[in-house]
């Protein structure tokens, strides 16, 4: 029987992180993943910069695709739009494959063993360690398990943190190569984002990300599926015809096809618990995104590194137990979870009134750079959250006031 003192299951961005800060502390641990190295991922591949500045390496090693500099944000019904050009970068891109499988080596350098292609399909946790039982037979003890195996996390459920799966919502997809030039003319040198609020009228948005040689083009609709086959289907037929306005509206080019758009199933918030009796789930495993934006790269190498802190700590105490691990989950809500807690709370207005609410936001420049702040990440809405709502107030009664 292999031997480690962690087993992180799952080598996204989430898993990678954590087996690299911990193999930096001298901690054994082995990293999983059931698919062959590198792979790709459906993602649209935009991040804040933010998570540039929290993980340094990521410039370091050269994982940026491109920087977008600024952005367009706009809304169909009433038709209106609000343009942020930025002197600094408002969003890094990335291409998953790369991303990802250059986050693994990085592990694999600070002395993390990594198996690919290999599932981990039970585990069992017992009072003095976990069993992990893989795809071809094998059998891994370790003191700890970290479950970082996405949205559909078997971590998750063999240990009973998550018990239904209709707590997820779909977002659809399509990267296209284009060449350096058309990419020059639609969206400039600065590589100008576009993000179209409420497409169609569903609860949700649709982006267009221009990179270094590709653009990538998708919707994600935030509400929990109940038919799979039908929501899939549906949401298809609305980016068919999201890619149409998007070529009469000239904001792509017109000879883009589509071809075969990839799907992705994300968390719509997090689970109850995020830990359990020598487990801990990260990232998507977790439930933890952006509620309002589908973003999850920044809060899974967050919680990978929280989870590291928390694991070096409990291994140097010998107690792996579910109240010790309970300090993961506090350390979490204390770094991101206000802010998806206010992003929760804001999903029924901002459903009801997207579309005004954009209309109010562009006519104000402090508040719009505050609000694409948000959006994009960089600002954590916790912290201007009384500045956004007293400028919110001031511009709805000078609007009231306008119209009587």
């Amino acid at each position: 029987m292999l031997q480690f003192d962690v087993v992180v299951v799952g080598a996204g961005p989430a898993g990678s992180t954590a087996a690299k800060f911990l193999s930096e502390k001298g901690v054994n641990v082995l990293l999983i993943d059931k698919s062959k190295f590198p792979r790709d991922k459906p993602c649209g591949g935009g991040i804040p910069i933010r998570t540039l500045k929290k993980f340094k390496y990521i410039e370091e090693k050269n994982l940026i695709e491109s920087y977008s500099y600024g952005g367009s944000l706009h809304a169909m019904s009433p038709k209106c739009s609000l343009e942020i050009p930025t002197n600094t970068p408002l969003v890094a891109m990335i291409l998953r494959k790369k991303f990802d499988y250059e986050l693994v080596k990085l592990a694999i350098e600070n002395g993390t063993t990594f198996f690919d292609k290999k599932a981990v399909q039970e585990i069992s946790i017992l009072n003095d360690k976990v069993i992990s039982k893989t795809s071809d037979g094998s059998k891994i003890e370790s003191q700890i398990v970290i479950g970082a195996d996405g949205v559909w996390s078997n971590i998750a459920k063999q240990s009973q943190l998550r018990c239904i799966n209709n707590n997820m919502c779909l977002s659809l997809f399509q990267q296209f190569p284009i060449g350096t030039n058309t990419l020059d003319e639609f969206y400039t040198e600065k590589r100008v984002i576009h993000v179209y609020i409420k497409v169609q009228g569903i609860f949700g948005y649709g982006w267009i990300f221009p990179k270094k040689k590709h653009i990538n083009i998708g919707i994600c609709e935030f509400e929990s599926y109940k038919d799979k086959q039908s929501k899939m289907k549906n949401l298809k037929n609305t980016f068919i015809n999201f890619i149409e306005i998007l070529k009469k509206d000239e904001i792509i080019p017109k000879n883009i096809i589509i071809d075969k758009c990839k799907g992705a199933f994300l968390p719509l918030k997090p689970l109850p618990k995020t830990y359990a009796n020598r487990v801990i789930l990260c990232g998507d495993a977790a439930g933890l995104i952006n509620p309002a934006t589908g973003e999850g790269i920044h809060y899974a190498m967050s919680s990978g590194q929280i989870a590291s802190d928390i694991i070096i700590n409990a291994l140097e105490k010998g107690n792996m137990s579910t109240k010790f691990l309970s300090k993961y989950e506090s350390a979490w809500k204390k770094d991101f979870g206000k802010d998806i807690k206010i992003f929760l709370r804001a999903q029924n207005g901002f459903r009801k009134k997207g579309s005004n609410l954009l209309k109010i936001v562009s006519k104000d420049k402090k508040i719009a750079e505050i609000a694409i702040g948000v959006a994009t990440g960089n600002i954590s809405v916790s912290e201007c959250k009384f500045k956004l709502i007293r400028r919110f107030l001031y511009l709805y009664f000078k609007e009231l006031l306008n119209i009587y």
